[in-house]
């Protein structure tokens, strides 16, 4: 999973665009060392929205309180080494700093703890501890950890295959509007995986993903489309149109 345009986690504990007051006073509690204030101003830094973006400064401000045990900036910090956010991408420097968050609780650390031993950078490729930590993640209520884990256990990596357990974890993030989510659970109940075979589920999910231009989902229900009567594709779509409206209203 290409996470790639994920935002930096903002911490902000006030209004997401701060006053000018506010933001002085951030300033001067920063410079006196307060390591929540150095913090936030680091990713106000990197966000450039009350401030002109200077990754030197987020840099310089993060890395103070990333050394001082804030598990925030820790966070901040190893972002900034993984994706190349204003110094040079180096999986091991963000690993180094992911894993000092995520041993404190720090539960998007966690899931990219999770994603670098997945995928080898970082760390020797380790299944069994990438499972370890999206489920850490996962349990926590960390959307992208609940499909991972659902992935891992559909395949069998770091933990024994369980496709009910897999189907648990789709629907859970499904439920919160993930599209891979919803694509894996209507593709569950369209083979009877983990779950009865449904194609009506099958169909309700899917066309939840395809609405967020999941290719795949897409194709599956044109082909569904051929064994549901034309009465049950309408019921089954505006089930989905009311559950869509009633997830942007929460």
């Amino acid at each position: 999973m290409n996470l790639k345009g994920l935002l930096l986690i903002f911490c902000i504990s006030f209004s997401p665009v701060l006053c000018a007051d506010q933001l002085s006073d951030l300033k001067q509690r920063a410079e006196q060392g307060d390591v929540s204030a150095q913090t936030d101003l680091g990713v106000e830094y990197i966000v450039g929205i009350d401030v002109p973006r200077d990754y030197a400064q987020a840099y310089q401000l993060l890395f103070a309180a990333a050394q001082k045990g804030n598990k925030l900036a820790q966070y901040n910090l190893g972002l900034m080494y993984d994706l190349g956010e204003g110094v040079a991408i180096d999986k091991q420097v963000a690993a180094k700093w992911f894993k000092k968050s995520a041993e404190q609780g720090d539960v998007p650390a966690q899931f990219h703890m999770g994603l670098m031993y997945v995928h080898g950078e970082g760390f020797v490729r380790h299944y069994e501890e990438a499972f370890k930590w999206f489920q850490k993640a996962a349990e926590q209520g960390h959307t992208l950890a609940q499909v991972n884990l659902g992935l891992m256990y559909v395949r069998g990596e770091g933990a024994a295959k369980d496709l009910e357990t897999a189907v648990k974890w789709f629907k859970t993030a499904a439920e919160k509007g993930d599209m891979v989510a919803q694509y894996h659970l209507g593709l569950s109940y369209l083979e009877g995986e983990g779950v009865k075979k449904d194609l009506s589920e099958a169909y309700f999910w899917l066309i939840l993903a395809s609405a967020q231009a999941d290719q795949h989902a897409h194709e599956l229900i044109n082909e569904l489309e051929a064994d549901l009567t034309a009465k049950k594709i309408t019921a089954l779509q505006k089930r989905a149109s009311e559950w869509s409206a009633k997830s942007d209203r929460q």
